[in-house]
């Protein structure tokens, strides 16, 4: 199974945040949180959390909401109140925001974006400047946002072309494309498993290093819910960066824990899961930043609230009402000095 679409653009409607979201009802007393995707060792420092009783030691009744592609956005069910938060990409956040919900954003499970591109040594895109009229191997209308932010960005002429592909990149190499659009923890793996090296025969670019600094899986609650139950938010924070610690030491673990116990019904690979989790834990801290999932105040205001104008998106509030990182903090200083 393929991670959530690169950017998934939010289809919410007209009074999308009256939708029913199914049998998904979250039980009373429980601190319940939507997955935005399957219970896959994306959420590793969760399963180590959970397996490590940090949460139940925190004093958390715990329940979480597992995503998917048949599953509702997580945004669609804080705001139904079947979930207390969740994570959330970026332009459903926005969508959100813009039919009237009042979510703040309480840190990034992802700071650096995984999203990147794989080019090959005849056509190499390493920097802003190659980007320019080249193709995009894409597998959706999605990424068109992606291209517009990074061009905008970079102050570049949308002089691009997409291709669209599918969920392998072996069109890159039949020369469909000269970039292919890739989650640097994933498709990379597919070309090293049929023989080819990485900064050899091919290359693989964050966005984020292109200047496309968008953090994803946005941990999202409604402001009132935050004012609530932020001494459960904080502990819930805390005990999510202790399994952030425990994980980054030993990868295996984490992955492990999502193969044979929280999503078993998946059919996962144990290498490929090991694989994507050491490469994605270096993601979850913004490069300069001392606490994991913390992303910056000009990060925010700048390239991100960029991606949302350029993609179309109603004029949002301030910044600063938007995201609150004082939850985080409180709980990173709360467990210095714990063990694992």
């Amino acid at each position: 199974m393929h991670r959530r679409q690169f950017v998934q653009l939010s289809m919410l409607a007209a009074g999308a945040t009256l939708l029913p979201t199914g049998c998904r009802r979250r039980r009373p007393g429980e601190l319940t949180m939507a997955l935005g995707w399957v219970p896959d060792v994306e959420y590793a420092d969760l399963w180590v959390a959970l397996d490590r009783h940090y949460i139940a030691d925190a004093g958390l009744r715990f329940n979480y909401l597992p995503g998917g592609p048949n599953a509702p956005q997580p945004v669609l069910e804080i705001s139904a109140r079947e979930a207390d938060f969740g994570d959330s990409d970026w332009l459903p956040f926005c969508d959100a925001i813009a039919q009237g919900n009042d979510f703040v954003i309480l840190a990034s499970l992802f700071p650096v974006t995984p999203i990147g591109l794989i080019s090959l040594p005849a056509k190499p895109v390493r920097t802003p400047a190659d980007l320019a009229h080249k193709r995009f191997l894409v597998q959706g209308p999605n990424e068109r946002a992606i291209l517009q932010a990074l061009f905008h960005l970079n102050g570049l002429a949308e002089t691009y072309t997409m291709v669209p592909v599918g969920f392998s990149p072996e069109p890159l190499l039949q020369g469909a494309g000269d970039a292919y659009f890739c989650f640097v923890t994933n498709q990379p793996q597919t070309l090293m498993r049929m023989g080819l090296r990485e900064g050899a025969d091919f290359y693989v670019t964050r966005l984020y290093d292109l200047g496309y600094r968008v953090s994803t899986s946005l941990l999202t609650v409604e402001r009132k819910t935050l004012r609530r139950r932020r001494s459960e938010l904080v502990r819930f924070l805390g005990a999510l960066l202790r399994g952030h610690a425990v994980n980054a030491a030993d990868p295996a673990y984490g992955a492990r824990l999502a193969v044979e116990r929280y999503g078993a019904d998946l059919g996962l690979d144990l290498q490929q899961q090991t694989t994507l989790n050491r490469l994605q834990i270096p993601l979850e801290t913004e490069p300069g930043a001392e606490i994991p999932f913390w992303f910056s105040e000009e990060a925010f205001a700048g390239p991100m609230f960029a991606a949302a104008r350029v993609s179309g998106r109603p004029a949002l509030p301030p910044p600063a009402t938007l995201r609150d990182m004082s939850l985080l903090e409180e709980a990173y200083h709360a467990i210095r000095g714990q063990t694992p």
